[in-house]
């Protein structure tokens, strides 16, 4: 499933373009009450519908400029990994939240540390090599939870169209599936560690 540099430059270029100044993210954040529901992260919920995340460390694969971390509280150590580009102020958004950006391929990126968790939601129809992502989270993190759309077909900025198969084969568990939603999602806590 993997796509040329070239290929994946264009539709990542697409991607920059859809978020473009990042100062409206309304709809993102609406969708991202239906990924915290579906990844469980609602047991979490403390103030202000913020997520305590009692000291674990977590890094968010893909999260984009408004990753589900910036509602976060309370974690040893937050990373988002995404390659976009995205304007400067997102990075200090995530700085001064005390989350690392790291501006980068998650196929390409290696951690020195396990983390508690990697959290994976509407990401992997984006990305150059989704198996190489998949590889990536297992050995990154105890804990994995997933949110992805299935059978949304190929198109601009969504080079990949997963499958529950797919899915399941590679994170070596069988996940849930909400068949009512459209597109269907695809959800799981899968433990590692």
């Amino acid at each position: 499933m993997s796509l040329s540099v070239s290929e994946w430059r264009h539709h990542n270029e697409w991607e920059r373009k859809w978020w473009g100044s990042c100062a409206n993210t309304f709809e993102e954040q609406l969708k991202q009450e239906i990924y915290a529901e579906y990844m469980r992260l609602n047991q979490f919920v403390s103030t202000k519908k913020s997520f305590d995340m009692r000291g674990k460390s977590i890094v968010d694969v893909g999260g984009g400029p408004v990753s589900l971390l910036l509602r976060c509280v309370n974690f040893s150590r937050a990373v988002v990994v995404d390659p976009c580009d995205y304007p400067e102020w997102v990075e200090q958004r995530y700085r001064q939240s005390g989350i690392e950006l790291i501006k980068n391929l998650a196929e390409n990126v290696s951690f020195d540390m396990k983390f508690d968790e990697a959290w994976c939601y509407n990401c992997l129809e984006h990305v150059m090599d989704p198996d190489k992502v998949v590889r990536m989270m297992i050995a990154s993190a105890l804990k994995i939870r997933v949110c992805e759309y299935l059978i949304t077909g190929k198109w601009e900025g969504h080079p990949h169209n997963l499958t529950r198969e797919w899915l399941d084969k590679m994170f070596q568990r069988q996940g849930l599936v909400d068949e009512a939603s459209n597109p269907p999602i695809y959800f799981g806590v899968f433990h590692y560690g």
